[in-house]
């Protein structure tokens, strides 16, 4: 007696496994569906403040290898058109490719660069809100020729927007108390020519 083809184990085989897929796929949904307000609100924060960290590096970066990059990634994914256009004109950041390079070429000649570490983001309204303020709090260390020059703190605030409308990644909407950065000091030659003394004949 022949088997029939439906009853084989090779053909039935799909059919039994479907419900398997089925419901493993429907206890996904529901176990990403039955978050505690908790955890949404600790997801949440993680995302905000990791977002926080990496615009604050951004800003102060210097260093002449990373620097172009920095900049991009706040043009075009962290701050605001606003935000960024800001930051320019009050000489936080260059306002043409032409000051991006000469920012690289200026740390490249008087082999500067730096480093900044976050200590500290600290949220300063409730982050399930659609607009959120953040204080981050770190310090600058500037280097000559690889080595530490100078330490500075830091610590301003970032207001972050994080809803449907920006795609469910945060956006900076604002930035307040950030140092206005210190005035460059003159070129090597200028400094020296500028302390040359003339000579008196006696």
């Amino acid at each position: 007696m022949k088997k029939d083809p439906a009853l084989s184990p090779v053909f039935a085989a799909p059919a039994n496994r479907m419900p398997i897929f089925l419901l493993a796929s429907l206890l996904v949904f529901a176990l990403a569906g039955c978050k505690s307000p908790e955890q949404v609100k600790k997801e949440r924060l993680d995302v905000l403040e990791k977002f926080t960290v990496g615009v604050a590096k951004h800003i102060l970066d210097r260093n002449p290898e990373t620097v172009k990059e920095s900049i991009t990634h706040l043009q075009r994914e962290e701050l605001s058109e606003q935000v960024f256009e800001k930051l320019q004109s009050d000489g936080h950041l260059p306002k043409t490719e032409l000051g991006e390079l000469k920012i690289i070429e200026d740390a490249q000649e008087q082999h500067t660069t730096n480093t900044v570490d976050v200590s500290a983001v600290k949220p300063l309204g409730p982050v399930e809100k659609d607009i959120v303020p953040l204080q981050v709090s770190g310090q600058v260390t500037e280097k000559t020729e690889g080595k530490p020059d100078t330490v500075k703190p830091f610590t301003f605030n970032v207001t972050c927007k994080l809803n449907e409308e920006t795609g469910g990644w945060p956006q900076v909407v604002e930035i307040s108390a950030l140092e206005p950065p210190k005035p460059k000091p003159p070129a090597a030659k200028e400094v020296k020519q500028k302390g040359k003394k003339k000579r008196r004949h006696h």
